[in-house]
């Protein structure tokens, strides 16, 4: 299927766009540090979902699902930094660099089905 080395990914698997969003310190209206989540790169990606639970957080049923996105390799990457697809916030759990080619990652995420979302703030890109 892939030949030269096994490097190939088909880009027709890669067409939701998505935005890595990333927690940078900005002053606010009092002029006070406060870090807030902003757009960082926007990028195309394969989504797909891995598992669905339920379980009880704070004695309210919450649900969650887990969900595989994969991109093309971004160095910089954190753990910390937020995907959002539409209207749906992902939380990463795991970055995996793929048979450690440096070519593409696999991104474990989970997005909360509760209103636990992180602020996006909009605008830019």
């Amino acid at each position: 299927m892939s030949g030269g080395g096994g490097r190939g990914i088909n880009p027709g698997r890669l067409k939701k766009r998505i935005t890595i969003m990333r927690y940078q310190d900005t002053e606010n209206s009092l002029g006070n540090l406060v870090s807030q989540l902003l757009p960082y790169k926007t990028v195309y990606a394969e989504i797909r979902p891995v598992r669905g639970k339920e379980y009880q957080e704070y004695y309210k049923d919450t649900n969650s699902l887990e969900y595989k996105i994969t991109i093309r390799f971004l160095p910089d990457l954190q753990p910390a930094d937020v995907l959002v697809y539409h209207e749906k916030q992902f939380l990463i759990n795991s970055i995996i660099n793929v048979e450690e080619q440096g070519y593409i990652q696999e991104i474990m995420c989970t997005e909360k089905l509760q209103d636990k979302k992180a602020e996006v703030i909009a605008g830019g890109s």
